[in-house]
């Protein structure tokens, strides 16, 4: 598999184990200066690990959709890997539906067994949207 095939599958499962409900799962992932922000805001690890294994707690559901990823080869040890995702999430009570979407700019580096491992996640949010899930019977009618 090319580097951004491994690449695009390695975002794919991280997002893929916090989707579903084993976000710790996506912890090996990370090298142990990994860090995560936007703009000025970075938290690093281990108060990124304890809010993923919160995650696993939460009673809402999300789906992140990776999309458009584009790989640059910074040296032979790292990549930069730039990605748009779309998240969907909602909340079981009242049934709140959001949609946001955002920029995801990711520095991969080799690790010593020639995988890789995710040091530095930056995220820009691009759209931010809260709105009330339809019911079936109003996604029918607007059918009709």
């Amino acid at each position: 598999m090319d580097l951004r095939g491994q690449l695009e599958q390695l975002v794919a499962e991280g997002f893929a184990a916090v989707d579903n409900g084993r976000a710790t799962d996506s912890l090996g992932q990370l090298t142990a200066d990994f860090a995560i922000g936007e703009g000025e805001r970075r938290v690093g690890r281990p108060v990124y690990d304890q809010v993923m294994a919160a995650r696993e707690k939460a009673v809402y559901t999300t789906r992140h959709v990776p999309t458009n990823l584009r790989v640059t080869v910074r040296d032979q040890e790292s990549f930069q890997a730039d990605f748009v995702v779309a998240v969907h999430r909602i909340e079981p009570e009242p049934g709140g539906y959001s949609v946001s979407i955002f920029d995801f700019c990711d520095t991969w580096v080799r690790d010593g067994a020639g995988g890789f491992l995710l040091r530095l996640r930056e995220v820009t949010t691009f759209i931010d949207t809260v709105t009330s899930r339809p019911t079936v019977s109003e996604l029918l009618n607007q059918e009709s």
